[in-house]
């Protein structure tokens, strides 16, 4: 058996409260796709927590707590399809860093890159936001996206979710707030309504790649 123990360095603080719960039901989605070659068991939590912004020294945690993890994933925007190239230089610097200060392989760094915000994955399923706001009306009546690519054409996602969250709740949110309704959407949302976007789409791809690096699942071609 494999217990497949993994970390995550996110930008903020509600992107870590999403992606945390989201990355292990990922996991599972992943392997329910490609069949995996052993028992996994996939933990909740990850392993441990990465904190700064200045890559070599994330850099230099990640790689002092290397033998406590299998693999890693690396949170960072897109901003749009303009700074996209910009982006995957930004996130690889984590694993390229990693590669040169502890050899880690490159495949088991794997980048998570909504396009322009977080939030434009966690719209991808209207009824998953409804359900964590206790609301019983449409997603269309409060102005989220009707469908999943929708989504990912927002040029401001993230505003689009505070002006929907505004109108069940009012204006006065607390950050911990934010992050709990995150955590809330990340369980509910449906994996297959994921699948729609482009960009989530890529990121199980290389999740997908990962695994079969470390021979967790096998190649589509065997």
């Amino acid at each position: 058996m494999i217990y497949l123990s993994w970390v995550a360095h996110c930008e903020g603080a509600s992107d870590r409260a999403y992606f945390e719960v989201l990355i292990p039901r990922a996991l599972q989605g992943a392997f329910e796709k490609r069949s995996p070659l052993q028992k996994i068991e996939i933990p909740e939590m990850q392993a441990v927590r990465l904190a700064g912004r200045v890559i070599d020294e994330v850099a230099q945690q990640a790689c002092k707590a290397k033998d406590a993890f299998q693999i890693i994933f690396v949170h960072s925007d897109t901003g749009g399809r303009s700074l996209e190239a910009n982006m995957g230089a930004r996130s690889c610097a984590l694993c390229l860093a990693m590669e040169r200060r502890c050899e880690w392989p490159p495949r088991r760094c794997v980048v998570i890159a909504p396009r322009h915000e977080t939030e434009a994955w966690i719209l991808s399923d209207g009824a998953a936001v409804t359900s964590a706001l206790g609301y019983t009306g449409s997603p269309e009546s409060i102005g989220l996206p009707s469908e999943p690519r929708a989504a990912e054409r927002l040029k401001d996602p993230k505003l689009n979710l505070h002006e929907a969250v505004i109108k069940v709740r009012g204006s006065r949110r607390r950050s911990d707030d934010v992050q709990q309704l995150y955590a809330s959407i990340a369980q509910r949302q449906s994996l297959d309504q994921l699948r729609r976007l482009s960009s989530f789409a890529a990121f199980e791809s290389q999740l997908i790649d990962a695994l079969v690096e470390m021979r967790c699942v096998s190649n589509a071609s065997d």
